[in-house]
This record gives C-alpha cells, structure tokens and sequence, in this order.
C-alpha cells in the first residue's frame, strides 16, 4: 500500500538531510580557508536561509515540535558568514560541528522511523484494507446489506415463478 502523504515526508527529509550535509561540507571547507570569494560566501549565505526555511516547514509537515536538543538553528545562527568563521574559537567551532552532528543523527533517526512506516505499509494487503474499511462504514455496510437483501429477493420472485 501506498502512502503520498508519507512517500513526501521521506522526500522532503532526504532533500533537506541533503542540505544539511551541504552546510557541513562548506563548514569544514572553511575552517581551512582565510579568505573567501563573494561567490563562495553568496551561495554559502543562501544555503543557510534555504535551510531555515526549509527546516521550519519540514518540521511542521512531521508534526515534530522544537526540542530543547535541537541544535539545527543554534548552528546554522552561530556562524554569521564563512568570513566570520575564521573569527570562531576552537571550543566554538568544536560546538558547532558537534551540535550539526547531533542535528544530523536527528534527521536520520526521524528518516529511519519514516522508512519503517513505509515498510510496514508495503506490507499491508490491498484487498483486505479495502474490506476493513468497507465494513466499518456503516452507510457501506447498510448499502450492501441492502443490495444483498434485494438481489436474494429478486432471485427468489425468478425462481419461484
């Protein structure tokens, strides 16, 4: 069985996943950079307010409120600029490639438990949710009580003349 709702959920996760590892490779091509292009920091800028953006609506399509362990706008909010970063202390830099790290696990945890749903749903019988759901309906099951009832009449009247 097939999920939309869910099949995009896992969609916009990856891409954001996606994202998220972009900022990472940026971050650590830039602890060994002094100077910048304006290009490098334009699409650096960028990436980071797509990311923001992106975030937020990817945490509400989940239904995931913010959590005191989500670092996901700490990191992306701690480093102004590629230009800045070469500013950061050690301690400050380890902060931060320890807070995406854990943001990152985040992501995957959540892309896992989506995975998983979806499995489970490939599981389930076309045929036999049809049914379950047929006959939980009770304007359905009245419909083809009464269908049933008037089919065994007609029969009868046929048969009996």
């Amino acid at each position: 069985m097939i999920d939309k709702a869910l099949e995009d959920k896992i969609m916009r996760l990856k891409e954001f996943v996606s994202l998220w590892e972009s900022f990472y490779t940026l971050f650590k091509d830039a602890i060994n950079k002094k100077s910048f292009q304006e290009k490098e920091e334009q699409n650096f800028l960028e990436l980071k307010s797509n990311i923001a953006r992106k975030y937020q609506s990817l945490m509400d399509s989940l239904g995931i409120k913010p959590t005191a362990e989500d670092r996901t706008f700490d990191v992306i909010s701690q480093i102004m600029s590629l230009k800045n970063m070469v500013n950061l202390s050690p301690l400050q830099l380890e902060k931060v490639e320890n807070d995406w790290h854990n943001s990152y696990i985040t992501f995957n945890k959540i892309l896992g438990t989506l995975d998983n749903k979806k499995i489970e749903l490939g599981k389930v019988n076309a045929f036999s949710e049809f049914c379950k759901n047929f006959f939980t309906n009770s304007f359905l099951t009245l419909f083809f009580i009464i269908a049933a009832i008037s089919l065994i009449y007609y029969f009868i009247k046929v048969f009996s003349s």
